[in-house]
């Protein structure tokens, strides 16, 4: 009788610790409709299309950095540069491509190690010329520099017996 009760309760736990280890199935969100994805995709399609159409892509960023220039002034103190990273996140989010060109356009000008996350980001936009900027604005950050040794490194105690 014990033994039947202990197969019992084993065969419990296995199917407990069987169900709890099951991952849920992925479920189709009610709210997804395939059309409304269809014509997001397609309108992409368009704006990448007509980018393309010219050609190679002109350097038309960099021709407006004198307009930025008038409009953006570079942060004198420490609260003015953490203002500025919030606004330049914000307006990156933002969904209008203007923006977020503006955004890195900005960003690139005053040059701050604080800005490689969000030409990291630029790099995987859609828009060729936010992808163009954001790749021209970190190669100043590849590779950056690493501090020199404050004291110069003393040889091993044991130096003179390895003569």
């Amino acid at each position: 009788m014990n033994q039947l009760i202990a197969g019992g309760a084993a065969f419990v736990l296995v199917l407990v610790l069987w169900g709890l280890g099951r991952r849920p199935s992925k479920t189709i969100l009610r709210s997804t409709d395939a059309g409304m994805v269809a014509a997001i995709n397609r309108a992409q399609l368009g704006l990448v299309d007509s980018g393309l159409d010219n050609g190679a892509p002109s350097p038309e960023p960099m021709a407006d950095a004198a307009d930025v220039q008038q409009v953006w002034q570079r942060p004198s103190s420490e609260a003015q540069a953490i203002a500025l990273r919030k606004r330049l996140r914000d307006s990156f989010n933002q969904g209008h491509p203007d923006e977020r060109l503006e955004a890195i356009q900005i960003a690139f000008e005053w040059g701050h190690r604080s800005c490689v996350s969000l030409f990291r980001r630029g790099l995987r936009d859609a828009d060729a010329r936010i992808v163009q900027l954001s790749a021209a604005a970190i190669e100043r950050h590849r590779a950056g520099h690493s501090p020199a040794a404050a004291q110069p490194v003393r040889p091993p105690r044991n130096v003179a017996r390895m003569r």
